[in-house]
């Protein structure tokens, strides 16, 4: 099998799961990777798919048109057809839209990942109508992270008989499983300053948890950007600027050491005011193979992932004063917490191995390419 896998940059910190994905496939076919812009710009190595004069032309003509045209398609067209690649597997349903007319034009079959925004954004969603009706009709396969993204792209015109639901997964090996300290009170969130991560939410909560154990520690680590301003004002405000770590980017080691001393994980998402939802978070996952209880919301995938009461424990969106109680409860019952982590990395290595996710992917892109 040759797949082509495409994404839209080739390295997000917060897209490890493409790399995996990516990875993962290398061991089971021939893959071929493009990458850059909603519509693929480069081959792996960065060099353009287009001579350079086309280029040029596609982005003065795009500034103008407004869409692709000829000179983009070209070096798409050109390097799908010399690498003979049977099917296209294209994350996010963005880029899916942008590489389903030149599938098309080649007769090769696309599946197209949803992960999050591009399901649920309702600007994207707009903007995107008839281009995602048209990638609708033709996918052989529309995977989904979680069930609530099913039910949103069903309402949104999607073709229910093709969606899968395939979440990213973990490879659980990758992480020990912690040792608990009945004495440790550290708290750790993951995740970007977004909106839909609700970190505004997740300060208010923890300021609770100090009324009643002003040693504990919460740790957010992510790029400081977005509503980091607003998060930083408000712990001021608060006044536990000595209770709060803002580490930023770290390296996936760091925030395994960082798990292994933490209580409990937790993130309160929230469904952004433009509509936009989490698919079934990394972080969610990783933290639980770790053995970290999970103290979030009911919320897209998260309510796939976490179990109530098993895994952890799931409150309603912007509920922060029970998400406060629960991380209390953790405090007060540490064997509780050793509890519902080891549920957890159980929960993990039977539903979301990473190997198991791929290779549904990878069973998928083969079933039709024999239909083809």
């Amino acid at each position: 099998m040759h797949i082509c896998i495409t994404r839209s940059e080739k390295y997000a910190y917060s897209e490890t799961f493409i790399r995996d994905q990516i990875a993962g496939f290398s061991e089971l076919a021939e893959v071929y990777t493009i990458h850059s812009g909603r519509f693929p710009e480069r081959k792996e190595d960065g060099t353009l798919l287009s001579p350079k004069p086309f280029w040029i032309l596609h982005k003065l003509i795009k500034t103008f048109v407004g869409r692709n045209n000829f000179f983009s398609n070209y070096g798409v067209k050109k390097y799908l057809k010399e690498n003979e690649i049977d099917v296209v597997l294209s994350n996010y349903g963005i880029s899916a839209s942008h590489m389903m007319p030149v599938c098309k034009k080649l007769n090769i079959p696309l599946l197209v990942i949803f992960h999050g925004h591009d399901a649920t954004n309702k600007k994207t969603l707009h903007k995107y109508k008839k281009k995602y009706e048209a990638l609708f009709n033709y996918a052989s396969y529309i995977i989904v992270v979680s069930e609530e993204m099913k039910k949103g792209l069903i309402k949104n015109g999607a073709i229910e008989e093709k969606i899968r639901v395939i979440p990213c997964g973990v490879n659980p090996l990758k992480f020990t499983l912690k040792s608990y300290n009945k004495s440790e009170k550290n708290f750790l969130a993951v995740g970007r300053f977004t909106q839909k991560k609700g970190p505004l939410y997740t300060i208010r909560a923890f300021n609770e948890v100090l009324k009643k154990y002003p040693e504990a520690i919460l740790t957010m680590v992510g790029k400081k950007n977005g509503l980091f301003d607003a998060c930083n004002a408000l712990v001021s405000e608060l006044g536990i600027q000595n209770s709060i770590n803002f580490p930023g980017v770290l390296e996936q080691k760091d925030i395994a050491h960082l798990m292994q001393n933490s209580l409990a994980f937790v993130q309160h998402s929230v469904t952004a005011e433009n509509g936009d939802m989490e698919g079934t978070p990394v972080s969610v996952m990783e933290a639980s193979s770790t053995g970290l209880p999970i103290i979030s919301t009911l919320h897209g995938g998260i309510k796939d992932a976490v179990i109530h009461n098993k895994t952890g424990f799931l409150v309603e969106e912007t509920n922060f004063k029970d998400m406060a109680n629960y991380m209390i409860n953790l405090c007060d019952n540490p064997e509780k917490a050793k509890e519902l982590g080891l549920n957890g990395r159980e929960q993990i290595e039977k539903n979301y191995h990473q190997e198991k996710q791929i290779n549904k992917l990878y069973n998928l892109a083969k079933e039709t390419i024999e239909k083809k």
